[in-house]
């Protein structure tokens, strides 16, 4: 029985005293046996309403002590909340922000009330916003709601975009109502940062900042699967640079380490945005014609390519002077593979200098190399 209960169970029982009190005709006083009943009933009534007012007090303190366990527990979270160092977001099923966190602010350059009622989706590239809204009626459709997670950009206002790792949920509520959306943006700037510069390191030259090598082969690879699919040519040439050397040994290494900058520089005028300039290693370049059309179209890039060099070189208080003897392979006429076609331009180009350097020759299985 609960306090109320208690407390009526008493008054009904000293109702009834009072009742017996009406019924007799002798005064109170005159009825000893009905004053002690009387009193204590009326103890009984106090004694119940003194628990009754402990317990009272007790659930009080307990319910304020839970109070303030909540307060504790809020203001945890709401530290957890604004000093974590990843942006933190909590959206409507449409993407308006209800809350946001230090982090997030400080990413979008905004202050955090400023965030709150604003469709989230404004600060992604617009690119970004079909795939967004197909995830967010995803998520309340499913009956158990996926996690996604995928990577992006943030473009805050009056900034520089933000690369972001982004996650959001949801959970059903104990109601079955879903609960509103969470989201979770890392910002990935840096990683991003240090994985170009490994790709860099491991791909692009240098000194040139021209590809190397190991990309080199990677292009081939996919560029004479590409050309056997469509059924068409690839031309590689290989270069050097004339007399290099010469340069190298009178004005010194830094001087001839501009030089071929510069001369990766005017080549790279000359080529289509689907061909690809190498720096081989030395004064060596290979450069590789995508989906060659006709033999004519070979020969004008090579004519650009000997005539775009022809022009003086200024470097510090130096004008140099360089020219280039080339050697073209052709895929499929001269091979299928990468190393053969690379040797069979290695071999026209031994057939240029001999032909006086400064000119192009192309790959010929007849030619002799003395």
């Amino acid at each position: 029985m609960d306090i109320s209960g208690r407390i009526n169970a008493v008054y009904q029982a000293h109702q009834q005293v009072l009742n017996l009190y009406q019924n007799v005709n002798e005064p109170p006083i005159s009825r000893p046996d009905l004053l002690e009943a009387s009193l204590r009933h009326l103890e009984t009534v106090l004694e119940e309403l003194r628990t009754a007012y402990e317990e009272i007090q007790a659930q009080n303190q307990a319910l304020a002590e839970s109070r303030q366990q909540l307060e504790a527990e809020r203001q945890r979270y709401q530290d957890l909340f604004n000093l974590a160092p990843d942006g933190y977001l909590v959206t409507s099923a449409t993407g308006i922000i209800q809350e946001a966190n230090v982090a997030i602010a400080t990413m979008l350059r905004l202050p955090q009330d400023h965030l709150i009622g604003k469709p989230l989706l404004l600060f992604f590239p617009e690119s970004d916003r079909p795939t967004l809204r197909t995830a967010l009626a995803q998520l309340h459709q499913a009956p158990s709601p996926p996690v996604y997670t995928w990577e992006t950009q943030l473009h805050p206002r009056k900034a520089d975009p933000i690369a972001v790792a982004v996650t959001l949920t949801c959970s059903h509520q104990p109601t079955g109502a879903m609960s509103p959306v969470r989201w979770l943006l890392r910002d990935i700037t840096r990683q991003k940062e240090a994985e170009a510069k490994i790709h860099r390191q491991a791909f692009y030259d240098p000194l040139t900042e021209l590809p190397n090598r190991a990309l080199l082969d990677t292009y081939l690879l996919k560029t004479l699967a590409q050309a056997q699919r469509q059924n068409t040519q690839v031309a590689i040439a290989f270069l050097d640079l004339d007399h290099f050397k010469a340069i190298n040994d009178t004005f010194g290494h830094s001087v001839g380490d501009a030089l071929l900058r510069q001369v990766g520089q005017r080549l790279q005028r000359c080529l289509r945005a689907e061909d690809l300039l190498v720096r081989w290693g030395g004064d060596e370049f290979i450069i590789v014609l995508a989906l060659v059309g006709a033999l004519a179209d070979v020969r004008s890039t090579c004519d650009r390519l000997i005539a775009i060099l022809q022009p003086a070189f200024e470097i510090n208080q130096y004008t140099l002077h360089i020219s280039t003897s080339m050697g073209v392979a052709f895929y499929p006429d001269h091979g299928s593979d990468p190393k053969i076609l690379l040797r069979h331009a290695d071999q026209a180009l031994y057939q240029a200098k001999q032909q006086g350097r400064n000119t192009y020759c192309f790959y010929s299985p007849e030619a002799t190399l003395n």
